[in-house]
């Protein structure tokens, strides 16, 4: 009987455990869509609309998945969209090490801006990759992260993006004239012109097998109008399986379909018509094998 009862005491101390770490790391999510929301309110001096939607993987309490908007020492800012391999503790620890990755190459940068005035936006992101890989090496972590990097630029009537991309999913723009869509822009493709390059995984094995073209990464461009709306996804949405169909992807052809049908919405109902999408093609919440998130940015008129 004493073993019966210390057996279900650990299972409930363990439970409560589960309880608090997963409410915990709730809190640490909704408190990251708050701040990036908040971000965006004064983005230019312009208030954007966001939606943002996050899913852990069935069964996860943590997740890799992670986005940030950065305001730099020249006025632009810099979104981070990125997706850690794996999930749940192990994903979630390489992005702590990532986003200090990050808060210390921006602090860096921000000196060496009051020394020249100047962000380089290459050279930061050398430097962020560096740094993360570094730590991803001293820790002897086999595992590796995907970032889109994207700098943005108000000129006007227009908004100039310019990704640095680690081997991410690049977004799907929407562009909208007078609440009607003119047009859908998938950058995964090549098309008109447009060249979706990228560098490398960030991992250290990556590393020692590329040498010094490791730190490549191209630059690509893309001009945002005012109206249009910007989707950034995780892969876990893309790659969700469905139960009776299992080679069957969701794909990205289903999720340009939402966008469209949907674009009048504002961002946070889109997002939540896209995952109810996702739900229903996977069938049983079990068939969620990877964390999904989703950011959709509506950016606003700027013309006075």
């Amino acid at each position: 009987m004493n073993g019966y009862d210390k057996t279900s005491g650990n299972e409930r101390d363990k439970r409560k455990q589960f309880e608090i770490l997963d409410a915990e790391a709730s809190s640490i999510r909704e408190r990251d869509k708050v701040l990036v929301k908040s971000l965006f309110q004064n983005f230019y001096n312009k208030e954007l609309n966001v939606g943002i939607g996050f899913q852990r993987a069935y069964g996860s309490i943590l997740s890799g998945d992670y986005f940030d908007l950065i305001q730099l020492p020249d006025g632009k800012y810099l979104f981070i969209f990125a997706d850690m391999s794996g999930h749940g503790l192990p994903a979630y620890t390489n992005l702590v090490r990532l986003r200090s990755a990050i808060t210390i190459s921006i602090s860096e940068a921000r000196r060496i801006f009051r020394q020249t005035d100047v962000v380089d936006t290459e050279y930061l992101i050398k430097n962020i990759s560096t740094k993360f890989t570094d730590i991803m090496e001293e820790s002897k972590s086999p595992d590796f992260g995907c970032v889109l990097f994207t700098f943005i630029h108000n000129d006007g009537d227009k908004f100039h993006l310019r990704f640095y991309n680690r081997s991410m999913l690049f977004p799907i723009i929407v562009r909208k004239f007078e609440g009607q869509v003119v047009g859908v822009y998938n950058l995964n493709r090549e098309d008109k012109g447009w060249v979706p390059l990228k560098g490398n995984l960030l991992s250290s094995d990556v590393r020692i097998l590329m040498g010094h073209k490791y730190l490549e990464t191209p630059a690509r461009h893309f001009t945002l109008y005012e109206g249009d709306s910007i989707l950034y996804y995780s892969d876990g949405i893309v790659e969700s399986n469905n139960a009776d169909r299992p080679s069957e992807e969701f794909g990205e052809e289903r999720i340009i379909k939402i966008l469209h049908d949907n674009m009048n919405l504002m961002p946070q109902l889109v997002i939540r018509e896209l995952f109810d999408a996702v739900y229903n093609f996977m069938g049983r919440p079990e068939q969620q094998k990877d964390d999904m998130t989703a950011v959709l940015i509506d950016f606003p008129p700027v013309r006075y």
